[in-house]
């Protein structure tokens, strides 16, 4: 089941928003459950987990920007879906990774569009589970925890958010493992996560506090691959 939040502390647009979207899912036969939270605080202080969040912008306690920010830290795969009266504020939604906004007061259209592409990108994030022989024992790896993989000694060394792994193997084998269209090479010794890469300049690109070396020969590949990947999450 999936779990929506709504997160406004206007009770009368919040009440609708959550009408049309109980609506959306009533006929599309997805099971969800939506909550409503007044304020920013509410919401972050809440210990669920969302799939799919639509955020107020303007709200007195904490804005959505703040609140939005915050989650961030704890859960980076929402779709998040800002709500504003005022569409110039959305352009900020590229920092928090917002997945699209709409105006006030949402629409049957409106909220079609953006929950059809919610649900496309929860489908394409379902990740892929493999495992790995350490020295320590086998270790279940999520492909969404890998932020990068590099080679070093013929070792390969998996960097996680949950942190690193180091087994035998050869880069090209883990290429094959790893979904195209997330994870690609910008030298002959790293494989980066396309979801994690914070920025690519003319030799590097950023990953977290890691700078990676991009290689000539990979550069315009890598950069064809994150337009790409930037137009489908936004």
């Amino acid at each position: 089941m999936l779990l929506v939040a709504i997160v406004d502390d206007d009770e009368r647009d919040s009440s609708q928003l959550s009408g049309l979207v109980e609506n959306y899912f009533q006929q599309h036969n997805v099971p969800a459950m939506v909550r409503i939270y007044r304020d920013g605080l509410d919401f972050i202080r809440a210990t669920e987990h969302h799939d799919i969040v639509f955020m107020d912008i303007q709200m007195d306690k904490l804005d959505g920007l703040d609140a939005a920010h915050l989650m961030r830290k704890i859960n980076r795969e929402a779709c998040l879906i800002f709500v504003t009266n005022m569409a110039q504020f959305a352009i900020k939604g590229y920092e928090v990774d917002a997945l699209d906004f709409i105006v006030k007061p949402a629409t049957g259209t409106a909220i079609a569009y953006v929950l059809d592409k919610a649900l496309r990108r929860l489908n394409d994030n379902i990740s892929m589970a493999f495992s790995i022989k350490t020295a320590d024992g086998v270790v279940s790896l999520s492909t969404n925890d890998i932020t990068y993989v590099e080679v070093f000694d013929h070792n390969l060394i998996y960097h996680t958010v949950k942190g690193d792994y180091s087994v035998r193997g050869r880069l090209s084998d883990v290429s094959e493992k790893l979904d195209r269209n997330r994870f690609v090479l910008c030298n002959r010794s790293f494989v980066v996560n396309l979801r994690y890469v914070s920025n690519i300049g003319t030799d590097s690109l950023n990953i977290g506090d890691t700078r990676i070396s991009v290689s000539k020969s990979h550069r315009k590949e890598l950069m064809q691959r994150f337009s790409s990947f930037l137009g489908d999450q936004l």
